[in-house]
């Protein structure tokens, strides 16, 4: 068959050329057949792949037969990078870097071909070298270290630092380095000390170097000379705060107070610290204050003594004295104004209502208008209950149980009647008359404040019996005969929602009302009693406003046992009204001419078509009742916050009994250190203002259409110092 075969062109693989008389091991010099790969005598390889193309040759061939490569080049090369990787190992060492010098070392260590065995040898004594070298440092670094850490525990800064400056960081453990770094800090902060210490020195400026030194004692505490000289300094800024405080210069005793070193407050330090931080006090108590009252007359007299007769002060005095006995902005206003007329945030112009004008005092003996004056503005829910039992008021409906048709039509009407506020401090009653001119007149007045107020923390019984014995002494002393009587219970006790209803008639807004009730009140009907009250049909230009309404209910549970209890003292009663509704007929009545909408006056329309409002804030015992009133709405909140509230917290800061306490609250100028011990109570009522600016503001965005044009206080709570201030006035 002439031609070529595929199969002719198919090469056998390649080898290795072939040494005559077979193939010597260069590692151990031993004989070895032809075609061997391994070394029969040391198992040495005989063979391996080109670097270039990868067939086999032998260890000792200088050229690769199938590509020409230089194999001898190719083992220097890489006996030269062995070498390079010794070197690396050795600087790395240098640095103390054992680790990389070790991981170096073990590449060079691991060849195994016997063309690289001195490479390998000097390896290895490299090696050795390093680790009997690391093993030598890291004994020295851990007694370093160790040294350096009894060092810290002495706050012997510059120790730690020459312990351990000089250590490779790869030798300090997390907690060496720290202590290193502080140290470092420590001694930063040391110089710069001393070093704004000397400018001060050369300044003169005492403040600073009291600050510095305070700073230099923290950083050396067991330096006497920096201590003794601490003292010095502290003694000229004493004195100097001294002069100051005798200038009257209140702000700047007090921060050259502040720079005093702490070794050097002693007690002339403390006794000067207290009276001036008393004075500022004092004369920070008159600022935004509204009206000119005893509590801050004798404040300001207590000012002129501490501060050595300020002309500030003494002018204070002065002017309150002038004022207390001046003319009132109104016939309502208990007080007289301080300066100008003070705003409210609410609306308007603040007031304390002290002398209600919906009530005559003709008719009243001496006596009954002295009980009356010498609790101003604290008969207000009275009066409220007995207006509503007089049949004047907003709101018709109480808590009483419902009399039936033929009872009430034959019972007698009757002229008087008596509004009787159980309270947690005490019992406040009047006994109301309506006149024939129209006139609500005070008939007679009644007040008795309990031994104990009753807190919430008090035992419900113990609460009950007292109000038993409170109606008992009543009782004994004035004959309710002949007159209704009408007695109101805690606002806390009551659930109030406050809903806008459709301006549609009377019938048709009944079951929308009561379908409001079922859904607003958290509890089952048949377990509650509800007083409700419903705008009247508005004029075309108000159906916009809708008809407000409220609904309050309490539990028929309560209303029985307080009812119950009235019985037991001997006293039924004709109508059960809350204080927050008593306090909206008080005011619905009050202030019927602010509130005139629909008046045929010119004069007395608003041509916005705003609601004229009234803003009434009622602080009690335990409770502070913040109202809204208009000719077509109102509103109104209960808080537990009140006079007994701030009496606790007078009683803690000056470990007294709560009667002591109380005397101290109305007149906290007897305080002892009134720049502490009040400062609980003006905290409480400034977390108090919070609150009611928070709900009431809510409401005000809401109701565009209410313009609060007058904005009252009233209660015994509201008497505290700051009260007014913090509470209603523009800060």
């Amino acid at each position: 068959m002439s031609g070529s075969s595929p199969v002719d062109e198919i090469q056998p693989p390649a080898s290795p050329p072939k040494q005559a008389g077979g193939i010597t091991c260069g590692a151990c010099n031993a004989a070895n057949p032809d075609g061997g790969k391994f070394c029969a005598g040391c198992g040495h390889a005989l063979i391996e792949p080109c670097v270039a193309c990868n067939k086999p040759v032998l260890l000792s061939q200088a050229f690769c037969g199938t590509c020409g490569n230089d194999l001898v080049a190719a083992v220097k090369k890489k006996k030269l990078d062995f070498e390079r990787k010794i070197a690396d190992a050795i600087d790395a060492a240098k640095e103390r870097n054992f680790e990389r010098a070790k991981s170096l070392l073990a590449i060079v260590i691991r060849e195994k071909d016997f063309r690289f065995k001195e490479v390998v040898a000097n390896a290895t004594v490299a090696q050795n070298k390093i680790d009997s070298i690391a093993t030598q440092e890291s004994a020295s670094a851990a007694d370093r270290i160790a040294a350096a850490q009894h060092a810290f525990e002495r706050s012997e800064c510059q120790r730690v630092i020459e312990l351990l400056s000089d250590l490779p960081a790869n030798l300090l453990t997390d907690d060496a380095k720290s202590h290193l770094q502080r140290s470092r800090n420590h001694i930063e902060q040391l110089e710069q000390a001393e070093k704004s210490l000397q400018e001060a020195f050369q300044k003169r400026d005492w403040a600073s170097s009291g600050a510095i030194l305070d700073r230099l004692m923290e950083l050396q505490p067991n330096d006497e000379s920096v201590a003794k000289l601490a003292i010095k300094v502290g003694k000229k800024l004493i004195s100097k705060a001294t002069t100051l405080r005798e200038s009257h210069k209140y702000a700047a005793a007090a921060n050259m107070l502040d720079c005093v070193p702490e070794n050097a407050r002693d007690q002339d330090y403390q006794n000067l610290c207290q009276r001036v931080q008393r004075i500022q006090w004092l004369a920070e108590q008159f600022k935004g204050e509204p009206f000119a009252t005893p509590t801050l007359g004798r404040l300001s007299q207590l000012w002129v003594e501490q501060s050595g007769g300020d002309p500030k002060a003494t002018a204070m005095l002065g002017r309150i004295s002038k004022q207390i006995k001046g003319p009132k902005s109104s016939a309502r206003d208990l007080f007289a104004p301080l300066l100008e007329p003070e705003g409210s945030w609410v609306g308007g112009q603040v007031g304390f209502l002290g002398s209600p004008s919906c009530v005559g005092l003709g008719q009243a003996d001496e006596q009954t208008v002295k009980t009356f004056r010498t609790a101003p503005g604290q008969f207000n829910v009275a009066i409220g209950l007995a207006l509503q039992g007089l049949g004047h008021g907003r709101v018709k409906q109480d808590f009483s149980p419902k009399q039936g048709l033929l009872k009430r039509l034959g019972r007698k009407k009757l002229t008087t009647c008596w509004g009787v506020d159980l309270g947690a401090f005490g019992i406040k009653a009047v006994c109301l008359q309506n006149g024939e001119d129209g006139q609500v007149k005070l008939v007679q007045c009644y007040r008795r404040p309990f031994d104990t107020p009753l807190a919430r923390s008090v035992p419900e019984s113990t609460i009950d019996e007292t109000l038993r014995d409170a109606v008992s002494d009543f009782l004994a002393q004035h004959d309710v005969e002949g007159s209704d009587v009408w007695v109101g219970f805690p606002g806390r006790e009551l659930i109030s929602r406050f809903v806008k209803l459709p301006p549609v008639p009377d019938k048709q807004v009944k079951p929308l009302f009561d379908k409001e009730i079922q859904t607003r009140i958290p509890l089952p009907l048949d377990e509650v009693t509800c007083v409700s009250w419903i705008a009247d049909v508005p004029k075309d230009e108000l159906t916009v406003i809708g008809r407000p309404a409220f609904v309050s209910a309490a539990k028929q549970q309560f209303v029985d046992r307080y009812l119950g209890n009235l019985r037991v003292a001997g006293l039924e009663v004709n109508g059960l009204q809350a204080t927050p509704i008593a306090l909206v007929n008080f005011a619905a009545v009050e202030f019927a001419d602010a509130l005139e909408f629909d008046s045929p006056d010119p004069g007395k329309q608003d041509p916005t078509g705003k609601l004229p409002t009234v803003a009434l804030f009622d602080c009690g015992a335990e409770m502070t009742t913040a109202m809204l009133i208009s000719p077509k709405s109102c509103w109104f909140w209960t808080f537990e916050s009140g006079g007994n509230e701030f009496t606790r917290l007078v009683s803690r800061a000056t470990k007294t009994t709560h009667g002591d306490a109380e005397k101290l609250k109305r007149n906290p100028a007897t305080l002892p250190a009134p720049e502490t011990q009040f400062e609980t109570v003006q905290q409480r009522i400034e977390e108090l203002r919070g609150r009611l600016s928070k709900t009431l503001a809510d409401v005000l965005d809401q109701h565009v259409e209410l313009d609060v044009q007058q904005t009252w206080c009233s209660g015994g709570g509201a008497l505290t110092l700051g009260w007014i201030k913090r509470i209603l006035c523009e800060q």
